[in-house]
């Protein structure tokens, strides 16, 4: 030690070294548990607002961590949204009259989240809501930083000027049908407006004597006849362009005659003032258990493979030559006047029953290739255990559950379609796939066409307008066509 001095002073040394290096490690502990406490947690928000777990969470913050905000009658306490959850555009809460116009929003691509301010407010009724994104998640325990900026209420949009009425027949609408649908003039009961939600207060007649008071004269394509029609024509009054059969079945040559006529079309288009379809989809709330063992069950019972029942033919969409086709690569079994069997008149559920025991596969053809048509064929094949193939000018995933059909007209040539049934057949874990969508929607026979016409006729901020050329926008754009076999 005498002889090396340096020796001497070496623990001194140390002990400032490691003094030192414990300064430097709890500065850099602290810079780290700052920097976390800065640090912006986002996450997606779960779909649920209502689960125990984050009802819990938004609890304790509430009562542990609330802010003090300036009071203001229309606007109440504001609401704390638990950590981790980032805001985005499908948990803002609607306004009833507009949607609420925000400051700042998430941007979300590519399944990312781009960083955004603080908080996100929207306006519900009264009650203002605070989304966080940014929150401590350390040990300390600090309360979420709740920040306000000023946020712009929605502007009322105004509300659609009606007469309609529920519960009294004031200011009540008269319908007036001109013609009978097909000899049938009960197409239209006055019953029905009892089963609309918010306008009943309408009338049907067909008492020709009240034109003059009638607000509503409805004319079917298939009954009209230019040797009878109206005389007089009211001011006040809307015409109804009245149709369920597809164009070449309803042409006629004095419709080239009807321009400025009608008022108002009522057929199955979407792009009809009043739409009329044979059959619609509703989705079910909250989603129903699909039974896969009775379809099993049934698959397994299953001994033919595709059915088709028609009383037309031949057709103007060339569906007869299609299934000609078809039956050269797959069996098909042909009921009704087109085939050698029959199903007995007002007994077609009976027999699509029977025939969901019996086939895999269903031949819901219609009789033509036009935009939009689709009949009750379909919509009812749909209730059974039974796939329906289609064949139509619709594009059928506007108007059917996903994965409900098989498109026909999608496949290359019959031949293609024959190969495809045999493998859907032939392997229940494909088959059944096209049964998943039961769980998540129903199917209704039934439409809404009275309770849409009396809200149409009740609102009084339409102007007046005419189908220039009636007959131009019912056949040609249609746009109809017939399938041909490819040679």
């Amino acid at each position: 030690m005498e002889k090396c001095p340096v020796l001497r002073r070496l623990p001194r040394r140390m002990v400032l070294c490691l003094n030192f290096t414990c300064i430097i490690l709890g500065a850099c502990a602290l810079f780290t548990l700052y920097l976390e406490s800065e640090n912006t947690v986002v996450s997606t928000a779960p779909s649920d607002f209502t689960t125990n777990k984050f009802n819990s969470e938004a609890d304790k913050l509430t009562s542990k961590f609330r802010q003090p905000y300036p009071y203001n009658e229309n606007i109440q306490e504001a609401k704390v949204v638990p950590p981790g959850w980032s805001w985005t555009s499908k948990d803002v809460i609607p306004s009833p009259t507009s949607t609420s116009r925000l400051i700042a929003a998430t941007v979300v691509k590519n399944n990312s989240v781009i960083r955004a301010p603080h908080h996100y407010a929207a306006y519900y009724d009264k009650t203002k809501y605070i989304y966080l994104t940014s929150v401590s998640t350390t040990s300390t325990n600090r309360p979420p930083r709740v920040t306000y900026a000023s946020v712009m209420k929605p502007t009322p949009q105004p509300k659609i000027q009606s007469t309609c009425q529920a519960f009294s027949m004031q200011d009540s609408k008269l319908i007036l049908l001109w013609t009978s649908f097909f000899g049938f003039w009960g197409y239209l009961p006055n019953e029905n407006f009892q089963q609309c939600s918010h306008c009943r207060n309408c009338e049907v007649t067909t008492d020709r004597s009240r034109l003059r008071e009638s607000d509503a004269v409805i004319f079917h394509a298939r009954d009209m006849s230019l040797s009878d029609l109206p005389s007089v024509r009211y001011p006040h009054q809307r015409w109804v362009f009245y149709c369920l059969e597809s164009p070449p079945y309803s042409d006629f040559p004095g419709l080239q005659h009807m321009k400025n006529m009608f008022n108002w079309t009522m057929t199955y288009r979407t792009d009809s003032d009043i739409i009329t379809q044979y059959g619609s989809i509703a989705r079910n709330l909250p989603p129903r258990k699909a039974d896969m063992l009775s379809l099993q069950s049934s698959f397994m019972n299953k001994t033919k493979s595709v059915v088709w029942m028609s009383s037309h033919c031949p057709t103007d969409g060339g569906r007869d030559s299609y299934v000609a086709e078809l039956r050269k690569y797959i069996d098909v079994e042909v009921f009704g006047t087109c085939g050698s069997s029959i199903c007995p008149p007002g007994e077609t559920n009976k027999c699509l029953q029977e025939f969901s025991e019996k086939y895999k596969f269903f031949l819901a053809f219609e009789n033509t290739i036009c935009k939009d048509y689709i009949t009750e064929k379909f919509f009812r094949t749909l209730k059974y255990n039974i796939i329906p193939v289609v064949f139509g000018g619709a594009v059928y995933d506007k108007f059917a559950p996903p994965t409900s059909y098989i498109d026909a007209l999608s496949f290359k040539s019959p031949k293609h379609l024959a190969f495809f049934l045999s493998g859907v057949g032939k392997d229940f874990k494909l088959y059944s796939s096209y049964f998943r969508w039961r769980k998540d929607y129903s199917v209704r026979l039934s439409n809404r066409k009275e309770c849409d016409m009396c809200s149409l006729l009740h609102r009084t901020d339409l102007k007046p307008s005419s189908y220039s050329d009636i007959r131009k926008w019912w056949i040609n754009e249609s746009h109809c066509k017939t399938w041909k076999a490819k040679r």
